[in-house]
């Protein structure tokens, strides 16, 4: 008892996460391993499957902070509209609550059939599946190819497919038809075929299968009718997402045109049944009969409150502050506060590209000198997530590969977790700073970063870090949104530091976690994410190469080398593997998906129904 009560005294001091991304665990049922990676007691892991008494009926009343990014499925890329989507569409694989490494097949009878060369994916679509009102249809192949076609388009915004879909043939003649005619519809791509009803192929140039088959998880393969469709998607931005049509268990209320009357932006998203959802083609259970999420709660202790107390079922996209979690951990009933890990890291962004960090010492002596501790401490001590020293985050594949929670022994400079003076003086002066500290018009700069608490907390503490190696810090306090909006995304406006950037992965695989975030070729001119703009060759090329492995053991060590050798050029400062904090009401039988770290909206249901 004694160690839960510690680790509750802890825990009162978790912060809100500030993640914007769009979405961990293990296949053991009791959680164990949760626990050993995260430092969670078994007593808080969220349960990953329904209890026995779990009943049908009921509303389910959700409370969130803000907005999701797109109700459109296809350009969803945020974990809380993943909450909400995945409750409403038949994405060929989707999460299921205790999905690990692998999605479950869902749109798609099974996993797809790979070619021997790696270069040809064939999904066969389940049968059974309809449209919700009002295109009232069988869901058919036709419906999956063009979900992912219009995906491409500059009206669609899709955050990722640039990324992970650039291998398929005849990508780049179809992203070069949207940008020409953005407005002209959905152009057809070469390598996406609906060859019958039930037969998707997609065929790629490069041995690229395993990243097209996870990607294919996301919203980006939630079926679109083309006829319904096209019209809305020919204006730009497309009105799809005004008029998005559901395939799975629950819908957003529309009227008999299709039109959504049951999203309000800011406000409120009112899903009912789907009508015409089967149950007999799918796996999620759907207890709750509505789901009504009331937005705009930007008192989250209030918001808390009124989740424990029974006045709402389940947080949305918030974390408790740390008055409420302490009031929710003393008096709450057990359950009621449940904690998983992520699947997200923290770091502190260093401009590669800007002096003194252009420089590969410099930026080794100011990971040596950070007190990775004390930042986590801003968040809440130890047990919101194990001090990170590298990029993959614990309980996810290619972690170990990586180094696992010691990281990879021959970089020294991570070794202390407190900071290591005598270390960051020696790798100053061997940047050529005589003293061991840094002197010059270089060491005036700038660092942007959040002006409330706990992310001003974390800036402060990195800037005493690097006032005490020398520098001379102006920071700039401002809103989050506008320290990526601004600053931190946009390459020609980014400072120095960017001290509160991370990133929560887009499917459990290592490339998710890596690629967009550390790649050369992922270096957008606005919302970007390679927050160290690195772009070193050696390390483009290894990701490239890393991307096409299939095998799943070499795909690992691949992924684990990446990492290593990202942390080698010492690009960030990682300082958390953090976990994330929800809360229900006494009367919910609340169910985590482990992929989102969020309440599972399907498998989520009322006591007494």
């Amino acid at each position: 008892m004694q160690s839960t009560m510690r680790w509750l005294f802890a825990l009162v001091a978790v912060f809100a996460l500030a993640f914007g991304a769009s979405a961990c665990g293990s296949d053991d049922e009791e959680g164990d391993s949760g626990s050993a990676g995260a430092g969670i007691p078994e007593e808080f892991l969220g349960p990953s499957e329904p209890s026995d008494d779990a009943t049908e009926g009921g509303d389910l009343k959700v409370i969130a902070a803000g907005d999701v990014d797109y109700i459109d499925p296809g350009a969803s890329y945020y974990q809380f509209t993943y909450m909400i989507n995945n409750a409403g569409h038949r994405q060929l694989l989707t999460w299921g609550p205790d999905d690990v490494e692998q999605a479950t097949p869902d749109g798609a009878e099974d996993y797809p059939e790979v070619s021997d060369d790696g270069k040809t994916l064939t999904f066969t679509i389940r049968e059974g599946m309809t449209f919700a009102p009002p295109v009232d249809r069988e869901i058919v192949a036709a419906d999956y190819e063009y979900a992912i076609e219009r995906a491409l388009l500059p009206g669609v915004a899709n955050g990722y497919q640039s990324l992970y879909l650039s291998d398929i043939v005849g990508y780049e003649e179809a992203v070069k038809a949207g940008e020409e005619d953005p407005t002209g519809g959905a152009a057809d791509i070469e390598g996406v075929t609906a060859t019958d009803d039930r037969t998707l192929e997609i065929q790629l140039d490069e041995p690229s299968a395993y990243t097209i088959e996870q990607t294919m998880s996301l919203g980006i393969s939630a079926p679109v009718p083309e006829e319904y469709a096209a019209e809305l998607d020919a204006e730009n931005p497309s009105t799809y997402g005004e008029n998005v049509v559901y395939s799975g268990p629950y819908m957003v209320e529309n009227d008999a045109d299709g039109k959504l009357t049951g999203y309000t932006p800011g406000r409120e998203i009112k899903m009912i049944r789907n009508p015409n959802w089967d149950s007999e083609t799918d796996f999620r259970p759907a207890y709750v009969d509505t789901i009504e999420v009331q937005e705009g709660f930007e008192d989250t202790a209030s918001a808390t409150r009124k989740v424990i107390s029974g006045e709402a079922s389940i947080s949305g996209d918030f974390v408790p502050p740390p008055n409420a979690l302490k009031d929710a951990v003393e008096n709450a009933e057990q359950g009621q506060v449940a904690v998983t890990p992520s699947g997200g890291n923290r770091y502190i962004g260093l401009n590669t590209t800007l002096p003194p960090f252009d420089n590969i010492d410099v930026r080794k002596a100011v990971i040596a000198i950070a007190d990775r501790e004390a930042l986590r401490n801003t968040r809440g001590g130890e047990l919101v997530g194990p001090v990170a020293t590298h990029i993959i985050p614990p309980e996810f594949p290619g972690f170990e590969e990586a180094g696992g929670l010691e990281g990879d022994p021959e970089l020294d400079y991570l070794a202390n977790p407190n900071g290591d003076a005598e270390l960051a003086a020696e790798y100053m002066k061997a940047a050529g700073y005589e003293s061991g500290k840094c002197e010059g018009a270089d060491c005036e700069i700038t660092m942007v970063g959040d002006n409330v608490s706990p992310g001003k907390d974390t800036a402060e503490v990195f800037r005493s870090n690097l006032e005490e190696l020398g520098f001379d810090v102006t920071f700039r306090p401002v809103d989050h949104t506008i320290m990526y909006t601004r600053f931190c995304s946009i390459p020609d406006q980014q400072p120095e530091v960017c001290p509160n950037v991370g990133w929560l992965k887009d499917f459990n695989d290592p490339q998710s976690m890596l690629q967009i975030t550390f790649s050369g070729d992922a270096i957008d001119p606005e919302n970007n994410s390679n927050w160290a703009q690195l772009d070193d060759p050696e390390i483009n090329q290894q990701i490239e190469e890393a991307s096409l492995v299939n095998d799943p053991e070499e795909r690992l060590q691949a992924w684990g080398d990446v990492d290593k050798a990202i942390m080698a050029l010492a690009p960030v400062v990682p300082w958390v593997w953090d976990n994330q904090v929800n809360v229900r009401s006494p009367d919910v039988d609340g169910v985590i998906n482990k992929f989102n770290a969020s309440w599972d909206l399907s498998y989520t249901s009322i006591t007494g129904g």
